[in-house]
């Protein structure tokens, strides 16, 4: 599978019938991708990270997408970080 790592750019988007967005966007080829969205629920104003599967649109409720960055911090590493600082280490 190729990795891609792009430039991206946060941008509001706001219409009257659409309320107010923050999309992450990022640009390849010329062409510009919506790679992800945070929106705000109609009923009880929930904040809910699109990210777009398919034809499907996929919602997580933001508190998971910010307690799983603040978890990664400190606790995500790369395979040659164990091999540098856990394996060599046996």
């Amino acid at each position: 599978m190729e990795i891609l790592r792009l430039t991206t750019e946060l941008l509001w988007f706001g219409t009257v019938d659409d309320g107010k967005k923050l999309l992450v966007n990022a640009t390849l080829d010329g062409k510009s991708y919506d790679l992800a969205t945070i929106v705000a629920d109609d009923k009880d104003e929930s904040l809910w990270f699109e990210i777009y599967v398919g034809e499907k649109i996929v919602q997580i409720p933001l508190h998971v997408i910010q307690k799983a960055i603040e978890s990664a911090s400190g606790e995500v590493h790369s395979e040659s970080w164990y091999e540098k600082n856990i394996y060599s280490k046996e």
